[in-house]
């Protein structure tokens, strides 16, 4: 298992913070943090030649802790890229 970045983890932790803020994600809301740390091994795991939004998308759908995810690819794609807006 390969360790995640502390950039990663920002990132996953940002986005899934916006998906839940509009409604765009249904999920367990106490395990944010247990679905951030399983999204973010998953992506460290897929290694740099995978589509990262992709791979978000189905490790986000892989959670046990998540219901549904309503946020297309080209939503969470504009999220992934405004992480670091301020």
């Amino acid at each position: 298992m390969t360790e995640p970045s502390a950039l990663l983890l920002i990132t996953v932790d940002r986005v899934l913070l916006a998906l839940r803020a509009s409604g765009q994600i249904e999920m367990d809301e106490t395990r944010h943090d247990e679905v951030v740390r399983f999204c973010a091994v998953r992506l460290a795991n897929a290694g740099m030649g995978a589509q990262l939004v992709d791979s978000l998308s189905k490790a986000l759908l892989a959670s046990d802790h998540v219901d549904e995810l309503y946020a297309d690819d080209k939503t969470i794609k504009g999220l992934i890229t405004g992480v670091g807006e301020p």
